[in-house]
């Protein structure tokens, strides 16, 4: 009698690591995926260029505004 009471609770704890385990491996994935950086990136109605291959540093392009519009970056040439 409590020798089957002892092997469910071992199963469910088993159950609940594997459990654990999965959620684990997975949250890790699908943080370590790698972060896209865009080439050019419209911000605020400035036109930014991204300055190295980091990803970290952009530049502002003087001289142009854009505006990101269904999926398109318009830009248009300030005079």
């Amino acid at each position: 009698m409590i020798q089957n009471k002892i092997e469910t609770i071992i199963k469910l704890v088993m159950f609940a690591l594997i459990v654990l385990l999965c959620i684990g491996i997975g949250f890790q994935y699908y943080i370590s995926q790698p972060v896209d950086t865009k080439e050019v990136m419209c911000h605020k109605g400035k036109l930014i260029h991204r300055l190295g291959d980091d990803g970290s540093v952009y530049i502002k392009v003087k001289g142009v505004s854009c505006v990101f519009e269904r999926g398109m970056i318009i830009i248009e040439e300030q005079l």
